[in-house]
């Protein structure tokens, strides 16, 4: 793959439905070499020179074996300056490989930049991922067609098919997909993503995945396992909810008079007033949360592009507002419920030829404390993590 090129296209079969561990291990496809060698040894053997494709099958298998006796400690460093769907190229060369790219999976999504999201006008099952060097990578997700893109949760994507009443969550990098069917018509969803929350966790208890829905303005939050046999349920509130979240094996929401609470979704559904201390229950305008996976923030908006944060702490149970100097977190926020807190500390230092943020590589410590907006903001180091309730 030519790391240069403005436009890389990736197409690739969809897996089953994944457990957790599953799910990671399919994210990334193998080649299969073997099957290439067999394709080219039928056609020289067409041709009448069967001896001359015994020899290049041979040759083959031998410089795919030459690759995957590559020192991993040379490997290592090449890995790490790639781009995310470079990464999963490197990864389907072959078993070593894929070896060396699991083991640093982390490692290496925890280093990229968020890259924007956008879909193609003319077909709406193409998805286009831009990073902050200025390429663009296309993927197809193939149950995008006739559905609405309504969100983001845990680097899947969320689409919603009105007609059939189901939700397809797709990975754009991985190509892994979760279905959850069976939505109940009498509840209407809203397509606005400003309007629509949509979480993904995993249920250890349940070893299965669940889809957490609500709308903002709304008293309701709907929930459902993945598979054919979705059963939805729900839990009717005594308010309207703003915002609605997973951190930590917990699941939080605002209300719409600017309470905190916590929600769960067991088998006696139930809700908990939290008493956070300094939680500023008033001039909170289109509040959120914005996670950094280490911290839990609520980013309020006070002018048009215009935002202020405040950090929970769960362990005194207090609510501190973010000073811009102190803080060492940029917020993307994104209109699709596409936001998080990333350390720009964390990236890896590559060079920006299309500097989309207005700064130079020199520059990155700038943005801490910045609130940087778009519509769909995508993160790399999301893409293989799971909200593990508890």
């Amino acid at each position: 793959m030519d790391a240069m090129s403005p436009l890389v296209t990736i197409v690739w079969s969809m897996s089953p439905t994944p457990t957790l561990l599953q799910r990671r291990c399919r994210a990334f496809p193998i080649c299969r070499f073997a099957g290439t060698a067999k394709t080219m040894h039928m056609n020289r053997y067409q041709n009448g020179n069967a001896s001359s494709s015994k020899s290049l099958k041979t040759s083959i298998i031998s410089s795919l074996s030459s690759w995957s006796n590559l020192d991993h400690d040379l490997l290592l460093p090449i890995l790490m300056k790639l781009g995310p769907v470079d990464f999963l190229a490197f990864s389907g060369v072959c078993k070593s490989w894929r070896s060396l790219a699991f083991a640093n999976l982390n490692k290496f999504m925890g280093s990229r930049r968020p890259m924007s999201v956008s879909f193609s006008t003319s077909t709406n099952n193409e998805c286009y991922l831009e990073d902050f060097e200025g390429r663009k990578f296309k993927t197809i997700l193939p149950h995008s067609t006739g559905s609405t893109c309504v969100g983001l949760t845990c680097g899947y994507l969320i689409f919603f098919r009105s007609i059939t009443c189901e939700f397809w969550l797709v990975n754009p990098l991985s190509k892994c997909e979760l279905h959850f069917p069976n939505f109940p018509r009498s509840y209407k969803v809203d397509t606005n993503p400003s309007i629509f929350r949509g979480i993904l966790v995993f249920s250890p208890s349940r070893s299965q995945w669940v889809l957490v829905i609500s709308q903002k303005f709304t008293k309701t939050v709907l929930y459902s396992v993945s598979g054919k046999q979705a059963t939805w349920r729900f839990l009717s509130l005594p308010f309207p909810i703003l915002d609605i979240h997973s951190f930590n094996g917990k699941m939080y929401t605002i209300s719409s008079s600017c309470h905190l609470y916590e929600v769960r979704l067991n088998a006696m559904p139930s809700l908990t007033l939290l008493g956070m201390k300094n939680f500023p229950e008033r001039g909170l305008l289109r509040p959120e949360f914005v996670n950094s996976g280490k911290t839990l923030y609520v980013v309020s908006c006070i002018a048009r592009d215009v935002y202020e944060a405040y950090e929970m702490d769960f362990e005194q149970m207090e609510c501190m507002r973010i000073e811009k100097p102190t803080v060492e977190n940029a917020f993307f926020v994104g209109d699709w419920k596409s936001s998080a807190a990333v350390n720009p500390d964390t990236w890896a230092k590559r060079q920006m030829r299309n500097e989309r943020l207005g700064l130079k590589d020199s520059d990155q410590s700038k943005i801490k404390g910045r609130c940087l907006i778009t519509n769909m903001w995508y993160f790399p180091h999301e893409c293989f993590n799971a909200n593990l309730l508890q």
